[in-house]
């Protein structure tokens, strides 16, 4: 996979946005607007590879950039493995700053993490957040069992010359998870090209069986990745 690859991966994942959207459609000749739509694409590309959301508004709701944001510039709850996502990205327009250049420490240092998941509606400057932090935090208050969720950072940009103590430090020594420039080739970009993207772990799959006279049962069923027909056969079994 190449710099090229990704770039073609945020076109087409931009493309998918409908008309109303038009930050992630401008003028061929902007390259300023094009290269802050490709900067919203990563974060879809990272929501779509990694997490399976397929849906194009779904991903854009995650979407927090943007003035007071408090350093997140999206989130993502997973409701099965009881985790709230915060993601910072950094997007580089060019192959070189892409695969060479570290994300500063003050971009996570901006992070109010212990403020937005305490609920606080104002920065630690006392300045209101925006609309979308103020509606995940609405989001998270409707979670009953939100004392049994963990919260993990993705960092969406190479980290260089910060240790581990350094970051944790900076992000309220919450877990966190980097994907940087080869990790973003390999488990986001080639995945998507290949239409390989987001392996669960595992399915779940929930079958009424009620009462079946019938010797096979051929039934479809939703799961978390979609609806999927099951077909199972009923044989005569005695143990030995």
């Amino acid at each position: 996979m190449s710099y090229t690859s990704l770039l073609n991966s945020l076109d087409s994942l931009r493309k998918e946005a409908p008309k109303a959207f038009s930050a992630y459609h401008p003028k061929k000749d902007n390259i300023e607007k094009l290269n802050q739509a490709r900067s919203k694409s990563y974060v879809h590309l990272f929501l779509k590879a990694r997490f399976g959301v397929i849906n194009f508004i779904e991903r854009h709701n995650y979407i927090c950039d943007g003035s007071q944001d408090g350093g997140v510039d999206a989130y993502y709850i997973d409701k099965d493995e009881r985790c709230i996502y915060l993601i910072q990205s950094k997007f580089r327009t060019t192959e070189k700053n892409f695969e060479e250049k570290s994300i500063d420490a003050s971009e996570l240092l901006r992070m109010e993490i212990s403020r937005i998941s305490k609920g606080e509606q104002t920065d630690s400057n006392g300045i209101p957040f925006s609309s979308k932090i103020l509606s995940f935090q609405q989001v998270i208050s409707g979670i009953r069992d939100i004392a049994f969720y963990r919260w993990k950072v993705v960092i969406l940009a190479n980290l260089k010359r910060i240790n581990d103590e350094q970051v944790r430090r900076l992000i309220d020594n919450l877990e966190y998870e980097v994907f940087d420039y080869e990790r973003t080739y390999q488990e986001l970009v080639f995945p998507l090209v290949t239409g390989t993207y987001y392996k669960p772990d595992s399915i779940e799959i929930k079958i009424n069986l009620g009462k079946k006279t019938h010797p096979q049962l051929n039934q479809d069923v939703e799961t978390m990745i979609g609806t999927c027909n099951v077909r199972m056969i009923y044989v005569p079994y005695q143990k030995s």
